[in-house]
């Protein structure tokens, strides 16, 4: 994938973040579950590589987690 298709997905996977997510979401699961879904819904839509979307989910979620104290105290940066 080219990189501005990969920013393109970068971008929208920013904005679907910032309207599913619940200030306890690392906490519990139904919140995660449906950030999940999102996610994969956005790759699909993108044409993200089946095989590779797995992987991306987790990397994100994971990166999410990465920043989410940063995230509780100051919220999420605009896009």
């Amino acid at each position: 994938m080219g990189d501005e298709v990969l920013a393109r997905i970068a971008r929208d996977l920013v904005a679907e973040v910032q309207k599913k997510l619940k200030p306890d979401w690392i906490a519990r699961e139904p919140v995660r579950a449906g950030l999940r879904s999102a996610i994969k819904r956005l790759l699909a839509r993108h044409n993200y590589p089946p095989d590779r979307r797995l992987e991306a989910v987790d990397l994100v979620l994971k990166q999410m987690e990465h920043f989410a104290n940063e995230w509780s105290t100051t919220g999420i940066p605009d896009s």
